[in-house]
């Protein structure tokens, strides 16, 4: 069997390779392949994850209205016990299920995410098988090769290491004891396979009573605890009869409920399950049928279908299969009655991201004492073509079985409702699940087929931009469905070609067919005009279904009922084309509401559509603001008469003025005091029946300046109109303005000027005259000896301030005193900028000790810098003084 290599890109693929298969010489269909195949729900955990996934893409809308249509497309999948049918016929008695039984555990199920750019994880799963290990399965028709027990340890070889595998067996009692029996319970460890599959052959023993109870709360416990897996539960038995039948379907249906898939093979007993808590029930009259009926359930559990296979024996030992594009991982299965010694690739394969030729082995003797042994190959992510592969060490006929894992899966998205015989569009598209990205060219997946099942009709998806598909070949494909039912209606979404076969049933709420009430009305209206104020009866659904209202009419908004027709008539432009009509005259500016009913025939829900009225407005020539001749400090007063306006409805007028004169200002009182006309505007609200005149006052200040009548400017009033046009009006100012004489405005001017040269000129009288420094003193004493003396303070004593426009001065006097007057003084002491300066009055003598330490007179005609710490005298030498720094 060959696999095109057109397939995709992006899938998981296994080889297997069953060797000896026996199956029964023909291969009937079992009561699970007459019924129709409805995939078990997804798990809570996978439902999580595909959450997860989508809510960035999807929102939250989409899964609280529960229309997110999602399919997980597997790769080996539907027809997977109808294509073993030839190898299991040609390998008897090893039969082929033995090989899918391993296989199909490993192949994930994929739910459907938004394409996104990192692939949707697979949430791990937990297998639990209930083994009947009472005597009678010893038996040749039953499992007298072990074949379960083969099964069990390929199932543990192949789950992933996030996986878990529960065995649990009969006790030795036939009592109902509603407990579990931890030992009689093995669990997979993923890290010591070769022990768990040790502890199988040497503990699951067969040779016990039936008790169903006991391992049935056993995995029950086991199963209880991985609410976050994706949960099987497989009983193998070829009991009749349970003692404890109540409890047993009583544990079964908690399991069920709880979301783990439960399925029972039934061994010799003619296909009667011995319960009836199971979503699967299959039958098996011999060994070959176990193995072939447990295929059959891990097939529909995991969606896979199988795509090639073939037998080998010691002198054909080569493999030569073809692995399709989109493959993820593939997993090549020999077994063999006898050992099998290796599997080997032949020189020439493509190549592959990882290929593990001794990937997992094992071998279970049976009751028979024939030891049957099987080997498996791995390859990750290999390239499409042709490969070839060599078997080593058979000893007897063998089986190889090659599955092939496409990372494909299908999503369907439907609208939240939909309307009872209306089109519905359902969209679908693959995703290629190792990219999280959409598969562009489906169409190029051989024998691809997407169809959906409604009212018993069959309608294909379609990706050829036609009958309502947007674009062609975009991978988004497209089906027009209409749905005849009401209330929530279920369907099926099929996804079928040559390797892959899925289906998910979804449902829809249909809502019955009804009348649709959509408005025509213009959204927008200018009052005083007539409009049509329709409404269009439109059928929504299967329009036969529907009876013609008797009377369709609008609400208006003060309350009047206006009966609309359809005749041709008062507005209506066409008789019998479905709108409903009648002339209107808004009267009235504002967003109005109207509403649109249908009496009379099939309920139909009311509609509301608003309508704009907005106003007009239209400006003639405007008047003149003319306020005549006008002089400092007076005002005039005109008023704005905005009766050249004709306007309906309210409009905002925006009232500015290039009135720009200095000493003057334009006011203007809109019924909030008066407030200056200027750039920037005052708004007016204005509807034409209100007040029309507003009074505008000039205000004049002192000594403004002049201004003629032509040069005044204007008060300008802007609006917009309905249609969003500026509408602009200017208002003449006529005004004279005469300015006042010159003296008038300047005389405060010239006087603060004078005032000003005034006072500089008293301040500084005042300010420039010397006065002596602070710590200067005279020394006056009668003898040369200073230290006989007796210091005055210059600056203290009285008289010794400076005066108007007259430096500071003091008077020495021969009685030893210092005097402001100059009669009977001796000698003048004078402050100036330079320092102080004394001068002998005339008819005086005053005698200064020199450096050569002689008396030199002072000078009578002008005055010379004191010197300090020189000593003073008069003629008669009376009077000695000296100035200092105190």
């Amino acid at each position: 069997m060959n696999i095109n290599p057109n397939v995709g890109s992006a899938a998981r693929a296994w080889i297997i390779v069953p060797a000896i298969a026996v199956c029964r010489s023909a291969f009937r269909p079992t009561y699970w392949e007459r019924r129709t195949p409805v995939r078990p729900a997804l798990s809570a955990a996978r439902n999580a994850a595909v959450a997860r996934e989508i809510a960035p893409h999807w929102g939250a809308a989409l899964p609280v209205a529960g229309i997110m249509i999602e399919a997980a497309a597997r790769t080996a999948a539907r027809a997977f016990v109808k294509a073993l049918a030839p190898l299991a016929q040609a390998f008897h008695p090893l039969p082929p299920t033995l090989l899918y039984l391993a296989i199909l555990v490993s192949l994930p199920i994929q739910a459907a995410p938004e394409p996104q750019s990192a692939p949707l994880a697979r949430p791990p799963r937990h297998v639990a098988v209930v083994l009947d290990t009472s005597t009678s399965m010893r038996a040749p028709e039953n499992d007298q090769p072990r074949l379960a027990i083969q099964a069990i340890k390929i199932l543990a070889d192949l789950l992933g290491p996030a996986d878990d595998l529960t065995l649990a067996w009969m006790p030795d009692s036939p009592e109902c004891v509603l407990q579990p029996d931890p030992g009689r319970r093995l669990d997979r460890d993923a890290g010591d396979l070769a022990g768990f599959k040790q502890a199988v052959d040497q503990r699951a023993l067969y040779g016990a009573p039936t008790n169903f109870i006991v391992p049935l709360l056993t995995v029950k416990e086991a199963l209880d605890g991985a609410t976050g897996k994706e949960r099987l539960l497989i009983v193998i038995s070829d009991a009749g009869r349970d003692l404890c039948r109540g409890d047993s379907n009583r544990v079964l249906g908690e399991l069920r409920a709880a979301g783990v898939h439960t399925a029972i093979v039934g061994l010799g007993n003619r296909g009667r399950p011995v319960h009836s808590e199971y979503d699967i029930h299959t039958a098996a009259q011999n060994p070959t049928e176990l193995l072939s009926a447990i295929g059959e359930i891990y097939q529909r559990f995991l969606g896979a279908k199988a795509p090639d296979s073939g037998q080998l024996s010691p002198t054909s030992t080569l493999i030569e299969t073809r692995l399709a594009p989109f493959v993820d991982e593939a997993f090549l299965l020999v077994a063999a009655q006898g050992p099998v010694g290796g599997i080997a690739p032949a020189a020439g394969n493509p190549a592959a991201e990882a290929l593990e030729p001794d990937y997992r082995a094992g071998e279970t003797r049976g009751i028979d004492d024939l030891t049957r042994g099987y080997r498996i190959l791995r390859l990750r992510r290999p390239q499409a073509g042709t490969w070839r592969f060599e078997v080593t060490g058979l000893t007897g006929e063998a089986g190889w079985y090659l599955i092939q894992d496409f990372s494909i899966s299908l999503r369907v998205v439907t609208p939240a409702k939909a309307a009872q015989g209306e089109d519905t569009l359902v969209t679908a598209q693959l995703i290629d699940d190792r990219t999280g990205q959409r598969i562009e060219r489906p169409g190029e997946i051989p024998g691809l087929a997407v169809t959906a099942l409604v009212d018993g009709k069959e309608i294909a998806f379609r990706d050829d931009g036609q009958e309502g598909d947007q674009s062609a070949d975009d991978g988004l494909m497209t089906a027009r469905v209409r749905f005849m039912g009401t209330g929530p209606v279920t369907f099926p979404v099929r996804l079928a070609s040559r390797y892959l076969q899925d289906e998910q049933r979804q449902q829809i709420q249909v809502a019955p067919a009804a009348w649709v009430l959509e408005v025509q009305t213009p959204s927008q209206a200018f009052i005083g005009d007539t409009i049509a104020v329709a409404v269009r009866l439109k059928a929504l659904g299967a329009r036969q279904a529907l009876r013609t209202p008797e009377r369709v009419s609008a609400k208006l908004p003060d309350g009047r009922t206006l009966a609309l027709r359809d005749d041709g008539r008062d507005g209506d432009r066409t008789a019998g084309d479905g709108v409903y009509a009648r002339d209107w005259t808004p009267g009235q500016v504002g967003v109005l509401m109207v509403e649109y009913r249908a009496e009379g025939g099939t309920d139909s829900a009311t509609a509301q559509g608003p309508v704009d009225v907005k106003g007009t407005i239209a400006f003639g020539p405007p008047g003149v603001l003319d306020y005549g001749r006008l002089t400092g400090r007076s005002q005039g007063e005109a008023p704005l008469d905005l009766g050249f306006i004709q306007a309906r409805g309210r409009f905002d007028l925006k009232l500015t003025s290039d009135f720009a004169q200095s000493g003057a200002v334009l006011e203007i009182d809109l019924g909030e005091g008066y407030k200056q006309l200027g750039g920037r505007p005052l708004v007016l609200g204005f509807d034409g029946s209100g007040q029309q005149r507003y009074p505008v006052r000039l205000r004049v200040a002192a000594c403004p300046a002049a201004c003629r009548p032509d040069q005044a400017g204007s008060l300008v009033v802007e609006t917009l109109d309905g249609h969003g046009q500026t509408l602009r009006a200017a208002v003449p100012i006529r005004v004279e303005i005469i300015p006042d004489h010159w003296l008038r405005c300047w005389w405060p001017v010239i006087v603060a000027i004078l005032l000003a040269l005034l006072g500089a000129f008293i301040l500084y009288g005042i300010l420039r005259p010397a006065r002596f420094p602070r710590p200067l003193a005279v020394i006056l004493s009668p003898e040369a000896d200073m230290d006989e003396g007796y210091p005055f303070n210059i600056r203290s004593q009285k008289g010794a301030r400076s005066g108007f426009y007259r430096d500071a001065r003091i008077h020495i006097t021969s009685d030893f005193q210092l005097r402001r007057a100059a009669g009977g003084a001796l000698a003048r002491l004078r402050a100036d900028r330079l320092g102080v300066f004394i001068q002998a009055l005339a008819g005086n003598t005053v005698l200064y000790l020199d450096a050569d330490n002689q008396w030199e007179p002072l000078s009578t005609e002008q005055e010379t810098r004191v010197r300090f710490s020189t000593l003073y005298k008069n003629a008669a030498g009376t009077l000695y003084f000296e100035f200092r720094n105190l």
